[in-house]
């Protein structure tokens, strides 16, 4: 393997099991919660690329200068104060360091630079004192930096500096304000911990419960700690200018909700306000009320990080993501029980109609709905904004998944088992039928030999539990021949789910268009092809024996022993 992702998986370390995969070239760790980095590092000598945005990292150890092949190191949006001398004389080329506590960065340590990255950060002074011959691009924007003169820096060199007001557009100008306004009033009334809601009036009902549930009973968080123009007590106080209170609130805000509707694409407060969460950089959380269709939106250029508001999973993330920042001592318990209240509040509720783009190819508009909210739902159980990392999880060396997803996958076969069919949606109830099949066999597969922790499992390598195995060779051979079925299984799901979402959008042609497909990252090019396959004469997935004999055939496929597969599922094939 020479690629990983393990982003937005809630880490608070890097596993050990990372260090054992020697060959990569590129290790993705954002958007966790990783505090430090040890030492083991240094067994990732062909690493060139180490991604660490979006945790909270105070500093840089030096094993991590000392690899030499390393090229790209991006540490932004993370708690550092200032880099180790031990840059000096490292390979990095590129240092992508923005949204830090960063005071004082040694200018003699740039001299192998080509790319520099150190937006919003305090620093002070003058960074460049002499001329640096490699540097292709930088960015010093809202720091304190005075401006490098041209002589020290390269003829083609391009970037950003601190600029004056002669020099801003009014937009610019504006998101200056703010930003300045920020950093000047910060401990004045709300301001740090304090969550800015933008939605629509005309969904009041809803943000109203979301709030009780989900923010104050459901995390604990108190009331002067929401921003929520729709309640009374939260809302813009008597004979304050609306403009002014609303940028003062979204420039001190730590977290901003988009609570996305048809009425909110119609509200040019709303938009105004999606602007300002963005052009500060907020930490925005994108909620899709109920029944808006991923397709209903395009315009939004987030959207493939959104979540429906009334799904499990993105709440039960939600929940995760809020924690460190509010620190609620609630109970789990309660969570479970608030968030099943707001989920049947929400059940409840008439479904929105589609907007922009009008379903109906069929001549079936209802019906076409109703399938589109299956496809809908079925992405949703299968976490499709992380389908690439879960699944690259799938197909390592030694293949893990999470615990919480194996639950959503009995979930899942529980929902395509349960729902209602029609006529004329023959080819999308096949591949239902054929994706409930597969889930269910790739679970039943990995829990033969599934063990884990709390939040991940993984397969265990049987071929290594007895030291004085006299069969340690043929259950090797055995073990290989398991996993490379289990690659196959999880290949087979993309492809499934490709074939769905290809007849969704003969459907509705804008259907989660900000999605694309589902691809796996962390293999080659030719393995990549398999995902984006689209089903040949109408085959489809018929179950495991099937398969067996069918994925030795495929275009692209993980070659396994098929006699050994039996050999391993043993008793399952027989069932």
């Amino acid at each position: 393997m020479k690629k990983l992702n393990l982003s937005g998986l809630n880490l608070t370390e890097i596993p050990s099991y990372v260090f054992d995969y020697t060959n990569l070239t590129k290790l993705v760790l954002s958007r966790n919660s990783i505090s430090k980095i040890p030492k083991d590092i240094v067994k990732l000598r062909k690493l060139e690329v180490l991604d660490l945005t979006h945790n909270n990292l105070t500093e840089i150890p030096a094993p991590v200068f000392k690899l030499p092949r390393l090229r790209v190191l991006s540490v932004g949006h993370n708690k550092l104060r200032k880099f180790p001398k031990q840059l000096v004389g490292s390979t990095i080329e590129q240092l992508i360091a923005d949204h830090n506590q960063i005071g004082v960065l040694d200018a003699d340590a740039l001299d192998n630079l080509t790319r520099l990255i150190l937006s919003y950060n305090p620093l002070s002074g003058q960074i460049v004192t002499h001329k640096l011959e490699k540097l292709m691009y930088y960015d010093f924007r809202h720091t304190y930096l005075s401006t490098p003169s041209s002589e020290l820096l390269p003829d083609d060199c391009k970037g950003y500096i601190p600029i004056h007001r002669a020099e801003m557009t009014d937009e610019m100008f504006l998101t200056k304000m703010m930003l300045d306004f920020s950093k000047n009033h910060g401990s004045e009334g709300t301001s740090e911990g304090t969550i800015f809601i933008s939605h629509s009036s005309k969904d009041k009902v809803l943000v109203e419960q979301f709030v009780d549930e989900i923010l104050q009973l459901g995390l604990g968080i108190a009331n002067d700690r929401i921003l929520c123009t729709s309640i009374e007590e939260m809302g813009i106080p008597n004979g304050t200018k609306m403009r002014e209170w609303i940028q003062e609130k979204i420039a001190n805000c730590s977290v901003a909700f988009l609570m996305i509707s048809p009425n909110y694409k119609k509200s040019e407060i709303c938009l105004n306000e999606m602007g300002a969460v963005w052009a500060l950089e907020k930490d925005v959380k994108i909620l899709l009320l109920p029944g808006v269709d991923y397709g209903n939106f395009g315009w939004l250029e987030e959207i493939r990080q959104a979540g429906h508001v009334e799904n499990e999973s993105v709440l039960d993330q939600l929940y995760d993501d809020l924690k460190t920042e509010f620190g609620y001592d609630t109970k789990v318990s309660e969570w479970n029980r608030h968030r099943k209240k707001f989920i049947e509040f929400c059940k409840s509720l008439p479904k929105a109609e589609p907007d922009d783009n009008k379903t109906g190819k069929t001549g079936h508009e209802k019906t076409d709905k109703i399938y589109l909210e299956y496809c809908t739902q079925i992405f949703e159980y299968l976490r499709y904004w992380k389908f690439s990392v879960w699944a690259e999880m799938l197909i390592g060396g030694r293949p893990r998944i999470l615990t919480k997803l194996i639950e959503d996958f009995d979930l899942l076969v529980s929902y395509l088992d349960s729902r209602a069919k029609y006529e004329g949606y023959d080819r999308l109830d096949d591949l239902f039928v054929a994706l409930s099949l597969n889930i269910n066999d790739l679970t039943d597969v990995l829990n033969l030999y599934v063990e884990g922790k709390e939040d991940v499992c993984t397969v265990r390598a049987f071929y290594r539990e007895d030291p004085h195995n006299p069969r340690y060779h043929d259950d090797l051979d055995n073990y290989n021949a398991y996993v490379a079925f289990i690659y196959n299984l999880t290949y087979e799901l993309a492809r499934i789910c490709n074939a769905i979402l290809t007849e969704a959008r003969h459907l509705m042609v804008d259907f989660m268009s900000g999605f694309g497909v589902f691809t796996i990252d962390g293999i080659s090019h030719k393995g990549n092809k398999i995902v984006k396959f689209v089903y040949k004469n109408g085959e489809i997935y018929k179950g495991l024996e099937d398969f067996i004999e069918v994925a030795m055939v495929r275009e692209v496929h993980s070659p396994f022993d098929k006699e050994r597969v039996r050999r391993v599922l043993g008793e399952m094939l027989e069932g």
